[in-house]
This record gives C-alpha cells, structure tokens and sequence, in this order.
C-alpha cells in the first residue's frame, strides 16, 4: 500500500507517520510505502495518477477532487486541525488582530481549506473583503516564516509544529486560530481501486492508524517523544515540549459523523456559489463519497 505523507511533517499526519515508524502497520501485516508531499492537494493529484493509495485531504480539495471525477472515498476523519491552524505575524509586528490585515499581504496556500477559510468566513467576520487583503501564494509551509522574518509579508496562515517551533525560536505570534470559524477537518480518503480489490488491506490500514490515534489520545507525552525523534532525523532539534504544545493543540474524532456529512454538504454549496479559483460545478454525490463501513471494521477487530 502505497501512502502520502507531506514534505515537512505537520501535525495532521501525525497518526501516519507513528503508525509508521512504530510498526503499526508492519504488525497488522501492511508492507507500506511512503512519500512525501507539501501539501494534501498533492497528495490528491498523486492519486489521480495512480502513484499513491492512501492520503489526508482536506475538505476543500476533497470535494473539488470529486467535483473533477477523482476516484477516492473518503473512509474516516484524519483529524479536526483548525486549534493548529493559526494566523501568525513577526514577533515584532504592530498586528494584534484579523481587523488590522486591511491592505496588507497574507501569505497562505492557494487551493487549499485554509484559503476556503480565510477569505470566505475570516475575513468576513472583520468586515473584511477579499480584495482588501492580498494573499499570495506560499504552497510550502517552510517557506512562510523565511518570507514573513524578511518582511515580504505581514502575517501567514501557518499550521503546527511550524508555529509552535516559531514561537519557541523568538520569530512569530499568533493573533488568531481558525477554531471560532471552522473546526477544519481532514479527511482520510482512499482510491477507489483498492477500496475494491483490497478491502481487508484497507482494514488493516485503519487498524494501524487507530492505533497511532489512541496514542496521541492518551499518551500524549508519548507521542510527542516520538514525533520529536522524528523531527531529529529531518535535521531539526526541537524540545519534546514544544511538540507536545503543537500536538495537543490537535483533535482526534475519527468517525464520519452526521455532522460532518452535513458540514461537507454546507461546503460544498458554498464552492458551487463561490467566486474564487476552488468553485465547482456541483454539489457531489456524497453518498457514494463517504464510507464508514471500514472504520466500523477496523475498530470492531481491534
């Protein structure tokens, strides 16, 4: 089974990467391999091209990925991220809230749920309109804290551990997260060739995922040693509490929920009556979109 995981580790893929290097997979009798990508929407293109099985998209490019015909289904809720998901300024800024970002840039990810977010609830909600705030485009999360320290931006939509490690190195402070807006949840969808010739194997995938879930869960310390370890071998040394900071800031619900259902049905309609570059044609057919059959499965063999 082939798996995505982003470029830079973010806390969203947590679960895939302890599962990993835990041997969770292994021992559910899953050989995996895994590659990395900046972003979930990369991850989505890959399954388009038959290079990877498995991924965690975010709604948006979900449900522009089924809006163009990509065969996946979604098959549980990797996690709710907007408590991580954080708008960020340099230390030194004279920027203490989303009403002072009039005329100023923001760089975020285009095509992504965060500029879904941001332009059509954040903003908003400060009497803001799009084109008062200009948002250029910075894909690789990396590339955000370089850009706001030399001043080529104002302010960012960052996600953890980049903005937990930040704010530990003395270079960003959050004015704002996106929870008072939208809970962000990020979908574990699945192609549907091998929802169909490998069912069990999926299973066995979410078993393994559970497993890493249940950890974060309940041992948190834990994990965060893991994810530290992690960090290390990427060249980076980060304090245990750090990441232990940005992972709690994380919710785990993995069940796809009437609520949630509700909540991807509500997005949708909004992407049909959009403007911007992520419209769709229509509101898809999520019935056949959603598949909580394996989920039940997966917890009822554990």
């Amino acid at each position: 089974m082939k798996l995505a995981v982003p470029d830079l580790i973010s806390n969203s893929y947590f679960p895939v990467e302890a599962a990993v290097e835990l041997g969770f997979f292994k021992q559910e009798g899953l050989d995996v391999d895994w590659r990395r990508f900046a972003l979930g929407k990369e991850g989505r293109d890959a399954m388009i091209a038959g290079a990877i099985d498995v991924n965690s998209t975010a709604t948006t490019p979900f449900l522009i990925g089924l809006d163009k015909g990509v065969p996946y289904t979604a098959v549980a809720v990797n996690s709710l991220f907007c408590g991580t998901n954080q708008i960020v300024v340099r230390k030194d800024s004279d920027i203490n809230n989303i009403g002072q970002l009039k005329g100023k840039k923001v760089g975020i990810p285009k095509g992504t749920v965060t500029e879904f977010i941001f332009l059509s609830k954040v903003l908003p909600s400060y009497g803001l309109k799009p084109g008062e705030v200009e948002t250029p485009n910075i894909p690789d999360a990396k590339d955000r804290i370089p850009s706001l320290v030399a001043k080529a931006i104002d302010a960012a939509a960052l996600a953890d551990p980049f903005v937990a490690i930040g704010e530990h190195e003395g270079l960003v402070r959050v004015i704002d997260n996106f929870c008072k807006y939208d809970q962000m949840p990020f979908m574990l969808t699945v192609t549907n060739k091998i929802l169909k010739e490998q069912p069990d194997a999926v299973v066995a995938y979410l078993r393994g995922w559970l497993r890493a879930v249940k950890l974060l869960t309940e041992e948190p310390e834990k994990a965060a040693g893991v994810y530290t370890d992690e960090q290390k071998s990427l060249g980076r040394e980060v304090p245990v509490a750090v990441i232990d900071k940005a992972l709690r800031r994380m919710r785990w619900e993995p069940d796809i929920s009437p609520a949630i259902e509700s909540y991807l049905k509500d997005q949708a309609k909004d992407l049909v009556a959009g403007t911007n570059e992520g419209r769709i044609k229509a509101v898809p057919d999520l019935g056949r979109a959603l598949n909580r059959d394996l989920l039940a499965k997966a917890k009822g063999a554990r």
